[in-house]
Formats: structure tokens, C-alpha cells, sequence
């Protein structure tokens, strides 16, 4: 069975967010994880994801690696937009992509939401569509 728990870290709507890419996703949404600069929270992993563990406390000991990396890299965007690329506002979201799976970390602010989707997931639709959640769940 899933993992699925209601957002307690972000402030914005992390629960819509992730309605939405439930609703627009093509393919398959392994996890879904709220963070800011202390903590981690996911709100939906799925069965595959699960499987690859012994259990859920193993889960969570590599999620909890994985979000020093993650907040690492919001840490730094500043890299992008004032050393390498200058011309640019601000950091949206990153994409990686590897061969099992397609990662993308995205940031509001100094919060963020770290999906893990099928390799040939579009990337752009699903942040769109944060996007809007986000934007409607602040009644902007």
C-alpha cells in the first residue's frame, strides 16, 4: 500500500500540488516529498518505490540523504542566476534523468517538493501544474 500523508513542512499548498500531478501525470509518480532547510516530509510514495527497501525505516534513512542534497541545491541557486547565467531571474526547478527514473526538484521560495517520476515523464506540465496549484492554494 502507498505511503500518502497530508503536507506539514512547506507553506504553500503542497497537498494541491500534488493532486495536480496525480491528475496530469502520463505515467507513473514514484514519490513525491515536501522539504525546506530543516526537514522532509513525503507525502506519497508509491509501491515500486517501496519495494526497493526492506522497509520503511530503510525508506526513510535514504530519503533523509537524499534531502541534504536536496536543500544543497536550492542553497546554491544562486550560483545560476549571479555567476553563470545573470541574465536570469531565479531557479525554478532542476530535472535529473536517469535511466530507471526522472527526478526533478522544484522551489518556492526557500521550500521545495522533490518528485520522482517515470524516465519519459514530461517535465513541463507537472510544473505548470504545481504552479497553478500553488498560485490558486494561496488565493493569489
Amino acid at each position: 500500500m502507498p505511503i500518502t500523508n497530508a503536507s506539514t513542512v512547506v507553506h504553500f499548498d503542497a497537498d494541491g500540488a500534488l493532486a495536480a500531478v496525480q491528475a496530469r501525470a502520463s505515467g507513473t509518480l514514484r514519490s513525491f516529498v515536501e522539504f525546506d532547510e530543516e526537514t522532509f516530509n513525503p507525502l506519497y510514495v508509491d509501491d515500486a518505490t517501496l519495494a526497493l527497501y526492506e522497509d520503511e525505516a530503510q525508506m526513510q534513512a535514504h530519503f533523509t540523504n537524499l534531502h541534504s542534497y536536496l536543500y544543497l541545491d536550492l542553497a546554491e541557486t544562486d550560483l545560476f542566476t549571479e555567476q553563470l547565467f545573470p541574465v536570469a531571474e531565479a531557479v525554478d526547478y532542476l530535472t535529473t534523468a536517469l535511466d530507471y527514473v526522472k527526478l526533478v526538484r522544484l522551489y518556492h521560495g526557500d521550500e521545495g517538493l522533490f518528485l520522482a517520476l517515470d524516465p519519459d515523464e514530461p517535465v513541463q506540465p507537472l510544473v505548470d501544474a504545481i504552479r497553478e496549484a500553488i498560485v490558486d492554494g494561496q488565493g493569489a
